[in-house]
């Protein structure tokens, strides 16, 4: 998910991960990116309807949440892509998991459905330690609350995911120069995004094995019904 209203320093970023995720099984590995760019996310209005039995997990606000929402659901992995706005996510990023937040539990019936996706992050900003790590928590934490499974790269380059800087320039294709040019904290910033993708995609691998391996043991809670089955209301799907 390029969580960027632009394409440019977010989506290479992605770009690089997803290359990376592709590589771990050619065979297997199914890859989909969603960009932001003129997309609408209305904000939550916390009207509740989504809990009553004629929207059960419906928000009824139509934008583009429903679309997203839909892949998030059917993903195993979940990598998203930010820059920095005001030392966090932008905004219409954060209408998103909001909303996803609110409705999703509601969606399945459920108190505490396990996702058991994957999920990594990357932030990238115009200036150096400018709120990259605080956007990858808040995006760890988001993974966390939806009970699924926050993953890192590899090495010093990731701690806690994959995160650079443009030297306070201000173009799309700031980093993808500054990488060409052999910027070290931009070759930083596609390693680490290389070795997120990749790790992710692993660990997902891992656990859709291990899911098919103790089916008949997690499907006897239905918490685990969202992890097995990816299923989507055929109402909602439209």
């Amino acid at each position: 998910i390029n969580g960027s209203p632009r394409e440019g320093n977010s989506q290479f970023l992605l770009k690089e991960a997803l290359q990376a995720a592709r590589e771990v099984d050619p065979g297997r590995v199914t890859v989909e990116e969603y960009s932001f760019r003129g997309k609408k996310f209305n904000p939550c209005v916390g009207c509740y309807q989504c809990t009553e039995e004629k929207h059960l997990g419906e928000c009824v606000i139509q934008d583009d949440f429903q679309r997203l929402r839909d892949l998030w659901l059917k993903a195993d992995v979940i990598l998203y892509s930010v820059p920095i706005y005001h030392v966090s996510i932008p905004g219409q990023l954060k209408c998103f998991i909001d909303r996803l937040g609110n409705t999703v539990n509601r969606y399945y019936r459920l108190v505490s459905p396990r996702f058991l996706k994957v999920v990594g992050a990357m932030a990238q900003g115009t200036h150096f330690a400018a709120g990259q790590e605080l956007a990858v928590t808040f995006l760890l934490h988001h993974a966390v609350l939806k009970n699924c499974l926050p993953v890192s790269g590899d090495g010093w380059e990731s701690y806690l995911g994959a995160c650079g800087w443009t030297r306070t320039d201000r173009s799309k294709d700031a980093l993808k120069k500054l990488y060409e040019a052999g910027e070290p904290d931009a070759v930083v910033a596609v390693k680490s995004s290389r070795s997120l993708g990749k790790r992710a995609v692993e660990l997902g691998l891992i656990l859709r094995a291990g899911g098919k391996q103790l089916e008949e043991t997690l499907s006897k809670d239905p918490s685990y019904r969202p992890f097995l089955t990816k299923e989507i209301k055929e109402s909602q799907t439209g």
